[in-house]
């Protein structure tokens, strides 16, 4: 189905050749085809006093400030983006509450609230994108499909978000949102460079262009953007840690991601406007290459009766390397991703004063993949799924206002669900807000976890994981209840959450290759034509994380702004024995201090604390067995020059103190040690 759509774009395979230094100098400026761009001050785009408003769009059905806004929502903003030196958008999310990582194998996987990257959803201007069905062991590829030069802010909505977003919100939304055209053309060409002091330790930098202007003014507005990241793999004896084989656990491999996207947008008239996006990516980690195509069209209104939005895209991901398998050969597969979002803003008065969206949505999905995708029903498998949604947020009094809103997913396998959500938000003061509210969510299965088709050998080998039809999808129930104080030069914030999941899905499930033992789990289903023993994803977990994240912002003069923030988290298992889950640092805290020394030069430092936290955990609860990894502390100092307004300079010490972190057991992850940033950017 959706394959045919991507049949006419262009299938030449960007030929990757290895890395062979770590040294990376100052040189590879992408010059590509301009594509096209942006949009014009709609319902979705935001003017300065917006701005200044901290308006946000992906927190619920129409926009809203943070501060009243029917959930927990952080906002990276421009102004952090040009001051942090980040390789990617993961790097942009290391300081917002609530926000941690799975390091496992040295991937950067986005966790919110104690819930894995499975329960995140990701999007782009609000679209979203998943390439689950390409990398089944989960990856860290969707938040990084962007390059930093071309985001202007990241909302990041934590908690449930299944009443707007149906599948997939459960732990919340991290909706990357990029850069708008203005009425004047404009570009920028930026080149980073980063060097490992220690020199066992893999180089990085990044190229990247953008521009954008009017061909027609006020009337046709093009933008596009591109960017080349590379980063060298780290020494091969870098860990002290030895695999099974005698040779040392891996370090940070090398990746080599290429950008380029544009869209072109059409003010047709005064109450319609339409974007045509094309954007293509190429993004490499050590053996897979994950190629995506993407294409899309936008439609917004704004009318006398309140304001429409429509998207239709999709995507085409490719993967070269395929799943993995014991013989390291190539074995490709391919998925195909569509979507259509409506929805319709109405503003009304019937008793109080309301903000009304309604909305439907469709998707639908479809992998190929004729090396694990070898069962009854052939090398393809898809799924599609359909919703409607509706929000009301009343205006109770001038000071209290309720969000009311239900989402009905009707799937093809499982039917029908719904999701649920309460908000309130209370001023008692123009400076004190307290808020609060519960919802329900739920994850469906993935298309391979649910595919009859699905066989993929696992432990080393020696067995095979399969697909069930019998699996249901992933209940969750979250609250949460905050309070915040805000002014000008002070802001302090207290949230408190608690979510429940019931029937989860465990990955990897239960399996062994002893066919004894085999024969005595619950989701053993037989002998694989080889002899060796299969095993079925089951509904088999629950899990509760609760915690407490707190904010403060302090501007004790007009040049000097200091942030901090804090999350307690408490994350586990609770189905069979209690235990807790992985990768889930108890406590967690960063702080930052920026400084506009002059007019010309500003600087700033960032301390980040990464608490203890346990890096496997034996589903048996015995915890002699477990692995855990040591608390850390990293601490940066960059600074930024305006050599004049076209040029800026910005340099950098990160992890000053060089405390680096190395890996001694398999579970363990890498953390790089002191390194020297450069950046250059030129703006015309």
């Amino acid at each position: 189905m959706t394959s045919h759509v991507f049949d006419s774009i262009n299938n030449t395979k960007d030929q990757n050749s290895p890395i062979t230094t770590r040294s990376l100098t100052c040189s590879s400026i992408i010059l590509a085809t301009l594509l096209a761009s942006t949009t014009l001050t709609t319902a979705q785009d935001l003017t300065e006093d917006d701005v200044l408003k901290a308006i946000v769009v992906s927190a619920a059905g129409s926009q809203t400030d943070v501060k009243n806004a029917p959930a927990s929502v952080s906002v990276v903003t421009s102004e952090d983006i040009a001051r942090l030196p980040a390789q990617d958008a993961r790097a942009l999310l290391d300081s917002v509450p609530g926000v941690t990582f799975n390091t496992s194998g040295n991937q950067k996987k986005v966790q919110i609230r104690g819930l894995s990257e499975r329960y995140t959803l990701f999007l782009i201007d609000g679209k979203r994108v998943n390439s689950d069905p390409n990398v089944f062991r989960g990856n860290d590829y969707d938040s990084g499909w962007v390059p930093v030069e071309a985001i202007e802010r990241i909302e990041v909505v934590r908690g449930a978000m299944s009443s707007l977003y149906g599948s997939d919100a459960i732990g919340g939304v991290v909706n990357i949102i990029t850069k708008k055209a203005e009425n004047e053309w404009h570009g920028s060409l930026t080149t980073e460079v980063t060097v490992q002091e220690n020199r066992k330790s893999g180089d990085y930098g990044r190229s990247s262009f953008s521009l954008s202007g009017p061909i027609v003014k006020d009337r046709l507005f093009l933008k596009t953007y591109g960017s080349y990241d590379i980063r060298a793999s780290d020494d091969e004896d870098l860990n002290p840690g030895l695999q099974r084989d005698g040779s040392h656990l891996p370090g940070f491999a090398d990746s080599d991601d290429k950008f380029i996207d544009g869209t072109a947008t059409w003010l047709v008239n005064d109450s319609n406007e339409m974007d045509f996006n094309v954007g293509y990516s190429n993004r490499k980690e050590d053996l897979t290459t994950l190629e995506r195509k993407s294409v899309g069209v936008t439609h917004r209104g704004e009318y006398d009766f309140g304001s429409s939005e429509l998207k239709i895209y999709g995507d085409q991901i490719h993967n070269d390397y395929g799943h993995g398998n014991t013989a390291g050969d190539m074995q490709p597969n391919t998925a195909y991703n569509f979507n259509a979002d409506g929805k319709v803003n109405h503003e009304l008065d019937f008793l109080v004063p309301h903000k009304v969206t309604v909305g439907a949505a469709y998707k639908y999905q479809e992998i190929n993949d004729k090396f694990v995708l070898t069962g009854s029903g052939g090398s393809e498998s898809s799924v599609w799924q359909a919703a409607i949604f509706a929000e009301d947020q009343a205006a109770i009094t001038d000071r209290f206002e309720m969000t009311f809103g239900t989402r009905f997913d009707n799937h093809e396998k499982f039917g029908w669900n719904a999701s649920p959500r309460i908000y309130g938000v209370y001023d008692l003061t123009d400076a004190v807000t307290v808020k609060g509210g519960w919802s329900s969510s739920f994850k469906a299965p993935t298309l391979l976890e649910n595919s009859p088709s699905w066989y993929q050998v696992s432990c080393g080998g020696g067995c095979y994981m399969v697909g069930s039809e019998d699996l249901k999808p992933e209940i969750g129930s979250s609250f949460e209840a905050g309070v915040s104080y805000d002014q000008d030069l002070f802001s302090v914030g207290l949230t408190a959450f608690h979510n429940d999941i019931k029937d989860m899905i465990p990955y990897p499930p239960a399996r062994t290759s002893d066919l004894a033992t085999a024969m005595t789990y619950d989701n053993y289903v037989g002998l694989s034509s080889d002899g060796n023993p299969m095993f079925s994803y089951e509904n088999i977990d629950q899990a509760r994380t609760m915690g407490v994240e707190a904010s403060l912002s302090i501007r004790p003069r007009d040049d000097l702004t200091i942030t901090a923030n804090y999350t307690y988290l408490d994350a586990k298992a609770i189905s069979g024995v209690k235990r807790p889950l992985a990768y889930q640092p108890e406590h967690s805290a960063n702080v930052a201090m920026d400084w506009q020394a002059t007019d010309k030069l500003s600087l700033g430092t960032k301390v980040n604390f990464v608490g203890k936290q346990y890096t496997y955990v034996p589903t048996d609860g015995n915890m002699a067995n477990s692995s855990k990894a040591d608390a850390y502390v990293t601490a940066d100092l960059t600074g930024a020059y305006e050599v004049n307004d076209n040029f800026t300079l910005k340099a950098g010490v990160l992890n000053i103190a060089d405390n680096q972190i190395y890996r001694e057991e398999s579970d363990d992850f890498n953390v790089d040690g002191r390194r020297y940033y450069f950046s250059a950017n030129l703006r015309f």
